[in-house]
């Protein structure tokens, strides 16, 4: 046998050796690698889906589970299946609520079965469904009593594609060996050998999960034969491979912005208690302005504390407590904390719940108000109905005492029953405003006439001082409104001989109308709450003043419709000072 013979055979030899090897490496371990990667990240995306999921059990039907799993599916760039604990298929973003219901029952499927046992479950498979390979990870929802499953699976194409490419290399090199063998020398076969190290050397790069080294980026690309080929293919396949872990990391950011859209807030810590995750919502809930290494036990929240330690024995827990803001207002926090079953992370989310408090409290005020001033009207028409029923309709004088006094506590009634459908229509917006251009000076000309004459009869001075240039963007109707309910609430509370002063005042952008009287004054207290309805203040209740308390609450929901501010300056007992603002007219 010739020296070219033994050289081609060392050569071939030693090149189909290597690519081999490389082959079976890259082959064998870039799979692994990839599916253990993608495995990782959609264990922790599932994660999240079941932390920000409900109850699987709550959803009425089909339909709504099935819009579920549509929005989390397009959040997260991924298939997302609901799967109960009998194996039914109630929700799948990638097919709509007719095809789910056609399903077959998936209680047999591996990574269910896996699932159920021990919390979490994976496999590679043919879907017979989208008619493509896909890898699929399974999730046991935190429902004990009867646990659910939530399914994530991504497609696995790329995979086979860089599979197919490689192999197509070891064909093309396999012809340059042939070629090179039958005419280079020993010289050549130097040339082979450092040209085939070269190649398998990427190759084992790629299969280390190093996609940046040097030795890839020297790759003889550019060259126009066989190895120019094979380089080329292998560096398609690091490329490949570069933009499917960029696509992760894509959808990655992306489930972290549907997060950061979310208004809970949303922590994770390790099982030591160090923050390794949150959103920039539970920075705002609980005021802090970074979770930087910080841990769980210096973060100053005792609550939160409480719910670790709990969470730590029973796996889950909530508390409702409180954040003092710096301006000295109370937030209300609702927290829940669980942990997971296959990291063993502690996931905490945090809930705003002021609002809901607030609104609970006002509605069990609204409540109370309205029974207490609808009873005194209702009390008098009822008692004395009765007593004319008893025989006072015999004398007339008594009759007519008695008639009066049921007209006139209808008449009361009626006009507390349309304050409140007229506050409820301007908060729910249905009142219909027509905003225009308003001379304030000429509404008060206008305005002034009827009113001076009710002060007049009241004994009570009216004078207007206005200090103010241009024109007011406001509904006259509306505005007619709030300086009727303003003066007479001056009224009610002057005494004979008394000065109600209406001014004006520029301030830019706005005009500043004030309603100044000498009452008796609105203490601190009852300023936080005057512009409530069927509030009254202590010296109202105590005095033999009539009103429903909803008067101011008409003004204040008004004035917001026109964009405006109001208030109160007051000091017992030296009177108040109303104000509100009206923006100015951008017309010139």
């Amino acid at each position: 046998m010739g020296i070219r013979s033994r050289i081609f055979l060392v050569v071939f030899f030693l090149l189909t050796s290597s690519i081999g090897v490389a082959y079976i490496i890259a082959e064998r371990d870039l799979t692994r690698a990839f599916e253990l990667q993608i495995v990782n990240e959609l264990e922790k995306q599932a994660g999240l889906l079941v932390a920000s999921t409900n109850n699987i059990n709550s959803y009425k039907d089909i339909i709504e589970a099935d819009a579920v799993a549509d929005s989390l599916g397009e959040a997260a760039n991924s298939r997302v299946t609901f799967i109960l604990g009998n194996g039914n298929v109630v929700g799948d973003s990638s097919l709509d609520a007719s095809q789910i219901r056609s399903l077959d029952n998936h209680g047999n499927r591996v990574e269910v079965i896996e699932a159920l046992k021990t919390g979490s479950g994976w496999v590679s498979r043919y879907s017979n469904t989208l008619e493509q390979d896909l890898l699929y990870f399974a999730v046991r929802d935190n429902n004990k009593n009867n646990p659910n499953i939530i399914r994530i699976s991504v497609p696995l194409n790329y995979l086979e594609n860089a599979t197919g490419t490689l192999q197509v290399s070891v064909v093309l090199l396999f012809v340059v060996v042939f070629i090179v063998s039958v005419f280079a020398s020993a010289v050549a076969a130097n040339y082979l050998y450092s040209n085939i190290e070269e190649l398998a050397n990427a190759a084992t790069t790629i299969a280390e999960g190093d996609y940046i080294k040097n030795n890839l980026e020297a790759l003889p690309i550019q060259r126009v034969d066989e190895f120019g080929t094979v380089a080329r293919s292998i560096s398609q396949i690091s490329e490949n491979l570069k933009s499917q872990i960029k696509m992760i990391a894509k959808q990655r950011d992306q489930f972290g912005l549907v997060l950061d859209d979310l208004g809970e807030g949303i922590l994770v810590t390790n099982q030591l208690g160090e923050f390794v995750y949150n959103n920039e919502q539970s920075l705002i809930i609980l005021n802090i302005e970074s979770l930087e290494k910080k841990n769980i036990n210096n973060l100053e929240i005792p609550a939160i504390n409480y719910l670790f330690n709990r969470v730590t024995n029973k796996k889950r827990a909530d508390i409702e407590f409180e954040i003092e803001l710096e301006d000295k207002t109370t937030r209300w926090v609702l927290g829940s904390m669980n942990q997971s079953k296959t990291t063993g992370e502690y996931i905490l989310v945090v809930h705003d719940i002021t609002q809901l408090r607030q609104l609970n409290s006002m509605r069990r005020d609204f409540i109370s108000n309205l029974s207490h001033e609808l009873r005194t009207p209702v009390s008098v028409i009822m008692a004395n109905s009765e007593t004319l029923l008893d025989g006072a309709l015999e004398s007339e004088k008594d009759a007519k005492v008695f008639a009066k006094a049921i007209l006139h506590n209808s008449q009361r009634l009626s006009s507390m029953v349309s304050d409140l459908i007229d506050l409820s229509r301007i908060e729910y917006g249905d009142l219909k405003l027509n905003i225009k251009n308003i001379d304030f000076n000429d509404f008060m000309e206008a305005f002034l006439i009827s009113m001076k004459s009710v002060a007049k009869k009241k004994s009570i001075e009216l004078n207007y001082n206005p200090n103010h240039t241009g024109l007011m963007n406001a509904d006259t109707q509306a505005l007619e409104r709030i300086m009727n309910n303003l003066l007479d609430n001056a009224y009610k509370y002057s005494e004979e001989g008394s000065l109600v002063e209406i001014s004006t005042l520029d301030q830019g952008k706005m005009i500043k109308v004030m309603v100044n009287d000498s009452g008796v004054g609105v203490s601190t207290k009852d300023q936080e709450h005057i512009f409530d309805r069927f509030y009254r203040t202590a010296s109202a209740r105590a005095s033999d003043k009539k009103g429903s308390g909803l008067g101011l609450a008409i003004v204040k929901n008004l004035i917001n419709s026109l964009n405006g501010e109001v208030g109160i300056l007051s000091k017992e007992p030296s009177g108040s000072t109303f104000w509100f603002t009206i923006p100015k007219s951008t017309e010139i």
